[in-house]
């Protein structure tokens, strides 16, 4: 369901898109080479976990060091610039409430190197770690990735789960388990595909989460009008999951009790 965005440095007429390499495969150098795999994709943890010629900052995550670039780094975000100024004796800088993996997906993005892409699995973290580095195109990536995403939604609706009765339409996210006949919140996407909507729920509000303390009011807004939708139990579950504050969840609730007002009205005058 999730589509896939690649991102440009550059992009062309408006439209996103891939990174284009000048780079064949006969100048690349040496060392460069070795970094590669039989899928001719450059291997970001051998890339990054080894010093390398010019490399001049060490970033340590949990005790798990990185080598990085600062003319890059700063170029791609103003937190990491005045870290850098900051940092007269070139000391290492230190993360240690930053998941390494996480770290190296964005830095695919920041490096020409790579050709990294936005998809289902990582556009969370990249929400997140792109706002802390105010790192601005890709915020502005992943936010063209969710508004496309939440535009495929089609509808959110309440369905005892029948497996015979629902047919192929419906793609259960609880590993196996025995649902027959339970109740469940489905979502619906314009190609008619239906999944449990629980899932689709969390990551809503991990990114809910982000947008809402940064005052970026349209992705707010669009996850909401989905969010105002969900029951009241899966939705609890759901900001459970994701340590949803106070503020937030009246935030949610107050628009949710709009929209069935306003459903209670339409439905009243009919």
């Amino acid at each position: 369901m999730m589509d896939i965005i690649s991102i440009n440095k550059k992009q062309n007429n408006g439209s996103s898109i891939k990174r284009v390499h000048s780079m064949t495969t006969q100048n690349i150098s040496k060392y460069t080479k070795k970094l590669i795999n039989i899928d001719n994709k450059i291997n970001v943890h051998d890339y990054f976990l080894h010093e390398r010629p010019f490399t001049n900052i060490k970033i340590i995550f949990n005790q798990q060091i990185i080598w990085c670039d600062k003319a890059l780094l700063s170029a791609a975000s103003p937190i990491f610039r005045e870290l850098f100024i900051k940092n007269h004796k070139d000391e290492s800088i230190l993360f240690n409430d930053i998941d390494l993996n996480d770290f190296l997906l964005m830095l695919e993005f920041i490096y020409p190197i790579f050709n990294p892409e936005i998809n289902e699995k990582n556009i969370s973290c990249l929400i997140n770690l792109s706002y802390r580095f105010q790192y601005d195109m890709l915020k502005h990536a992943c936010q063209i990735y969710v508004m496309k995403y939440l535009s495929t939604i089609r509808r959110v609706f309440n369905s005892t789960h029948n497996s015979e009765e629902e047919g192929d339409c419906f793609v259960s996210n609880n590993n196996g388990k025995n649902e027959h006949n339970k109740q469940h919140v489905l979502i619906e996407f314009h190609n008619r595909t239906c999944v449990d909507a629980f899932h689709i729920i969390i990551n809503l509000c991990r990114w809910l989460k982000t947008y809402y303390y940064n005052d970026n009011m349209l992705p707010t807004h669009t996850i909401i009008s989905v969010l105002q939708q969900i029951s009241v139990d899966y939705l609890e579950q759901a900001l459970t999951t994701v340590d949803i504050n106070d503020e937030i969840k009246a935030y949610i609730y107050k628009e949710r009790a709009q929209y069935l007002e306003q459903i209670y009205h339409i439905k009243h005058i009919e």
